[in-house]
């Protein structure tokens, strides 16, 4: 017999896990799942496991969690318990600026900034963790997408592995599938979303739909290297250093932010996170080591790492964080087709990010345990 959901959210990121845990703490008895592409829980927030060296895992995508010093109560209520177990740590001492004259200072930031500890992925199993029923909530991992349906009053989620999910309601986390960027990202030739509706049918879907095509994306590109001279990296006593680039230098190389991991073995992962608007070029490795080095000339512990430093991995992020144009909070649920939208897309009072992402969480379940 075919299980039908009360509930499926397509992501597992921080939105999703906290709309899932919100969810579950309002209607216990509500059975929700959360479909993941990728391997493990967290999106953006999720932690790598080098599958060539399983000892090596780090955070590739958001390396921190920015909060505003207004941060609501309902944020509060979910974080807290994390900050006061310390699994949420304060890192903000350890965010410095670098500028093009090669001169290290500290980031002056209105914000709090934190990442959960050990790794970031521990941050969304901590939200989910925090839910009443916790058997009630499953995961589907490695599970794209491949098209939605609403037939009969039931969402039917069609995946590549051929597996057939159905459900009462319908949850994007993302705007992915909503987006025309989805088109060359999934290699399809048209929006899922968008073949789900006949168009006039939903007027808050086809709104949906003409506003999200506004939306301008940041994209990402994240090389990740890798020093295993312990000796060397001895005399580094960062645990969680991140160090951001002046507007000047994000102008002229593209880099926006270096982190520094240290791993269980002692070694140090480097993750330099470089941004774009438009595209994702590729830059000559030997290029990037040159231009830290050149960058960081005043300071003989980094220039050491970056000799030593090898790549083992990069990554692609071309749909990290929407600039522009962010979709009202009406515009949340559909209570004719019963589908529902979360995440930084989304207008929340002007906070941005995972801030953003969690508010519209609340709001879309507040709004659902009213209604």
């Amino acid at each position: 017999m075919t299980t039908i959901y009360d509930f499926i959210v397509i992501g597992a990121g921080i939105s999703a896990c906290t709309f899932a845990s919100l969810l579950n703490k309002k209607s216990p008895d509500i059975s929700i799942l959360l479909v993941e592409h990728g391997r493990r829980i967290g999106g953006r927030a999720t932690t790598r496991q080098s599958r060539k060296n399983k000892i090596l895992e780090y955070d590739h995508g958001l390396p921190s969690i920015n909060f505003s010093k207004h941060v609501s109560e309902d944020i509060l209520k979910l974080v807290s318990p994390l900050i006061e177990s310390k699994k949420l740590l304060d890192i903000s001492k350890d965010i410095l600026l670098i500028n093009e004259f090669g001169l290290l200072s500290k980031a002056l930031n209105a914000n709090l900034i934190y990442r959960s500890s050990p790794l970031m992925v521990n941050f969304c199993e901590e939200i989910i963790n925090q839910s009443i029923n916790r058997k009630k909530i499953n995961f589907s991992f490695q599970t794209l997408i491949k098209s939605i349906k609403h037939i009969n009053d039931i969402w039917e989620v069609k995946a590549n592995n051929g597996i057939l999910i159905k459900s009462k309601n319908l949850i994007l986390s993302s705007s992915l599938i909503a987006h025309p960027r989805c088109l060359k990202i999934l290699n399809i030739t048209s929006l899922p979303l968008r073949d789900a509706f006949i168009p006039g049918k939903d007027k808050v879907v086809d709104t949906l739909l003409k506003e999200t095509r506004k939306l301008t994306y940041i994209m990402r590109k994240v090389y990740i290297f890798y020093v295993s001279n312990l000796s060397l990296v001895q005399s580094f006593n960062n645990q969680y250093l991140q160090i951001i680039f002046s507007n000047v230098i994000k102008e002229d190389l593209n880099f926006e932010r270096i982190i520094f991991q240290r791993q269980s073995d002692g070694s140090i992962i480097i993750a330099l996170h470089c941004f774009y608007i438009n595209n994702l070029p590729e830059i000559n490795i030997n290029n990037i080591i040159n231009s830290l080095k050149s960058l960081f000339t005043n300071y003989k512990v980094f220039l050491d790492l970056f000799s030593e430093a090898s790549l083992i991995d990069k990554m692609d992020w071309r749909a990290s964080q929407p600039l522009n144009h962010l979709l009202p909070k009406e515009l949340q649920w559909s209570d004719s087709s019963k589908i529902g939208f979360c995440g930084d897309w989304f207008d929340m009072n002007s906070y941005g990010g995972v801030e953003s992402a969690m508010n519209s969480s609340l709001s879309l379940v507040n709004f659902l345990n009213q209604s």
